[in-house]
């Protein structure tokens, strides 16, 4: 694929936590794989949903392609307009242009805003750090943004704790988008907020969308939301990426056991003629992951190759990547 379509590509990233005995300074007894051996990539102005059950490692990944965690192994590339960042051996100068260009909209609005600070020293803070703004002309840039997310001016002064959930996460988005940056991850930014709100945020997220130029990495555990969001999706499990592929194909034609799992989840209008998979089991402990594929303990559709040799991510369609061995003998179901 061209350089120029794509604004992130990420190849074999890990993200290790070393799980030590007696505290900080004790003996490591092992590592827990939050993010093991995960490939993709982000096409301009696309949005791509990073999706899977708990403690799958989908929060991880977005916080190591943000920075926020240093990842273990792997190569990240992102291609702004300035140039390619390597992000794993950059300057102070590309560094600095990679906090301006890649942002992140935290999952909690409660948690992810400073109490102390007003709307406008939150939203504002980051065009100070960058010395895009300051004074009368980084308020009128905040008195902007904040109304493109459906604030008003006069909110500028008042301090988180007297918003409500969705306007505090209007706050966050305001925030990310700032500074103007080309790559927004998207931690699951509506799962903290009431059904009616969640609709008019990520409404909002598309419309700013259109209006930036945007490229979004959108992680949720909500199929439906993911759905309704995404351009291509991912699918996670064990830290591991077990399915790629454009929606429509995703939700109509999985591969992948896991994937049929999730979609069979989503609710229904009617249940009439549809069907809901119930797997037994749990998902496996990081620090000891089941030999072979990670997810044989729980497939129905696993053979002893499954117990045995981990299976490798294959190609099998236009953007179309799957992680099975046994992908080609079972027709597996979507939505």
């Amino acid at each position: 694929m061209n350089s120029q379509d794509i604004i992130l590509d990420v190849k074999g990233l890990k993200k290790y936590f070393p799980l030590k005995s007696g505290g900080l300074f004790g003996k490591v007894q092992g590592y827990i794989k939050a993010v093991d051996d995960v490939t993709f990539y982000v096409k301009r102005g696309e949005t791509i949903g990073v999706v899977g059950e708990s403690g799958c490692g989908k929060t991880t990944l977005g916080r190591c392609i943000s920075l926020l965690y240093e990842p273990t192994a792997g190569d990240v590339k992102v291609y702004l307009d300035e140039g390619v960042l390597d992000v794993g051996n950059m300057n102070k100068e590309e560094t600095k242009k990679f906090r301006r260009n890649v942002q992140m909209i935290f999952q909690d609005p409660y948690a992810s805003l400073n109490p102390r600070m007003t709307v406008l020293n939150i939203v504002g803070e980051s065009l100070l750090v960058n010395d895009v703004a300051k004074g009368d002309e980084m308020e009128q840039m905040v008195g902007q943004i904040v109304q493109k997310v459906g604030l008003k001016v006069e909110h500028l002064r008042r301090y988180p704790h007297s918003f409500s959930g969705g306007q505090r996460q209007r706050i966050g988005i305001a925030r990310a988008l700032v500074i103007n940056p080309q790559l927004v991850v998207a931690d699951e930014p509506v799962s903290a907020l009431d059904v009616s709100i969640q609709a008019q945020i990520l409404n909002q997220l598309k419309d700013l969308q259109k209006d930036f130029g945007l490229s979004y990495m959108f992680v949720s555990h909500n199929m439906s939301v993911i759905r309704y969001m995404s351009d291509r999706i991912m699918v996670m499990y064990a830290g591991k990426l077990v399915e790629m592929a454009p929606r429509e194909v995703l939700l109509n034609h999985p591969r992948h056991p896991y994937t049929e799992l999730l979609l069979s989840a989503v609710p229904r209008v009617s249940r009439r003629g549809s069907f809901r998979l119930v797997t037994p089991g749990e998902p496996p402990d990081l620090l000891n992951l089941p030999q072979g594929c990670v997810f044989n303990p729980r497939c129905k559709y696993a053979k002893e190759v499954c117990k045995e040799v981990a299976p490798s991510l294959v190609q099998v369609g236009p953007d179309h990547f799957v992680r099975c061995h046994t992908l080609d003998e079972f027709e597996l179901k979507g939505i």
